[in-house]
């Protein structure tokens, strides 16, 4: 199965820094990924590298699930499944590797667990529904429900809707590999989360200053790996506590 990791991004090219460094670490065989960056702030030069683009656009989309739509035009023509990768969150190493068995029999893919990152420390965190950045789906399950709808805040839950009308079928990765993948950030970045921002948020983040990037270093500013270790420890020592 050949994955799209497919992500938006718009003026935060440290961030963006960690999420490509995220992909270059995936043990998913790498003739079988690709990660499509989607910027519509026209902030970067032409760039890429081992299996991922950078494609820059002067013309700021009308609505987030346009922009989504968009991304995911911009795939080869033999990529099987999408996997949702949102510019400030972090993927473990096995995060691809999970969403491909998770969708082996199944039409999209949510973790029923992940991470919430904590500054100094990982914290694991049980999921229905939520924390779309973790989310997989196979490209014929998104071309059947016609992808993401044109609206703003709230397009991953009407793209869900629509999973859920068509009767597809949900795949859980955790099910599995219990690891969770997936670290989502939402204090520990220094952004600002779109969906914090109101109403007129979008409108307020065309407003920043974009400064042009002709080279983006792929980063870590932390050892993710390590901290998950730090995290599956603490829950062994945790359980040896309780039954004892």
């Amino acid at each position: 199965m050949k994955i799209a990791a497919i992500c938006c991004t718009y003026k935060r090219p440290q961030l963006l820094a960690q999420a490509v460094e995220s992909f270059l670490r995936q043990d998913y065989p790498a003739e079988l990924r690709e990660l499509i960056v989607l910027d519509d702030a026209d902030q970067y030069s032409p760039q890429g590298g081992k299996g991922w683009q950078i494609v820059s656009v002067p013309q700021r989309f009308r609505t987030l699930g346009e922009k989504r739509n968009a991304s995911a035009a911009l795939v080869s023509s033999d990529v099987d499944a999408y996997c949702v990768w949102d510019d400030d969150d972090i993927y473990l190493p096995w995060h691809l590797s999970a969403a491909a068995q998770a969708l082996t029999d199944a039409d999209y893919s949510i973790p029923t667990a992940l991470y919430v990152d904590k500054r100094t420390r990982l914290e694991r965190k049980e999921n229905q529904y939520l924390f779309h950045g973790a989310w997989a789906f196979r490209r014929s399950a998104f071309d059947q429900v016609c992808g993401y709808p044109f609206i703003q805040s709230g397009q991953d839950q009407g793209l869900l809707k629509r999973f859920k009308a068509a009767k597809l079928r949900r795949g859980d990765p955790i099910q599995f590999d219990d690891r969770p993948s997936y670290v989502y950030r939402w204090y520990t970045p220094h952004s600002s989360h779109l969906s914090a921002m109101g109403a007129s948020g979008y409108e307020r983040l065309g407003t920043f200053v974009a400064e042009r990037v002709t080279h983006l270093e792929p980063r870590w500013d932390r050892d993710w790996v390590q901290l998950h270790e730090q995290a599956i420890a603490k829950e062994e020592r945790r359980e040896h506590a309780r039954t004892a």
